[in-house]
């Protein structure tokens, strides 16, 4: 059913969108996203280049991490857990 109304709706935006079309709306053509679409540039796969400047100079920032944790765990000690129910 499924795979049904999906071909459905495929076909239905297919001819909806080769159909010619009258801007009759104020701004005409700034509002059709379908000729918004056919005048678009094509997708290009250009990656940026990521890589770390080459001249980082003086040392790195020390990197502090959490407090250690010190002390005995909870219910180690008598009377430091919750009561009993």
């Amino acid at each position: 059913m499924r795979t049904a109304l999906a071909l459905a709706l495929a076909a239905l935006f297919t001819v909806l969108a080769a159909a010619p079309h009258v801007h009759a709306g104020p701004r005409g053509v700034d509002e059709c996203a379908t000729c918004a679409v056919r005048d678009a540039d094509v997708a290009r796969s250009e990656i940026p280049d990521l890589a770390p400047p080459g001249d980082v100079t003086g040392e790195p920032p020390a990197v502090s991490g959490p407090a250690p944790v010190t002390g005995a765990p909870l219910g180690a000690i008598p009377g430091q857990s919750p009561p009993a129910a």
